[in-house]
């Protein structure tokens, strides 16, 4: 089960959730799947400087998420030495509203 609750809810998607949006239609990498969305939620919430997600941007995070979620598991093997990555384009107007900045 994925480990990150963001509402009072539960977790912003499930593991069958996350599969289809990957098209992944096996449970060979069931733990690896939970572990980067796990990874993909905190990564979001982090960008925003949140501890939960704001009532009614639960859309955003999760699309947000999900979008996240595919750069990981699609890109697990790739190794990129000097060069930095920014985040994805989409996620990052996604999440852009809900971001706190602190001076």
């Amino acid at each position: 089960m994925l480990n990150v609750v963001v509402l009072t809810a539960g977790p912003l998607f499930d593991l069958a959730e996350a599969k289809q949006h990957l098209r992944v239609d096996h449970d060979d990498d069931d733990t690896l799947i939970e572990s980067y969305a796990d990874a993909a939620v905190l990564s979001c919430l982090d960008f925003c400087d949140r501890k939960l997600v704001p009532q009614g941007a639960e859309p955003a995070f999760r699309s947000a998420a999900l979008l996240t979620l595919g750069g990981l598991y699609n890109s697990r093997e790739s190794i990129i030495t000097g060069v930095s990555v920014a985040l994805n384009p989409t996620v990052e107007n996604l999440l852009r509203p809900y971001r706190i900045i602190r001076v």
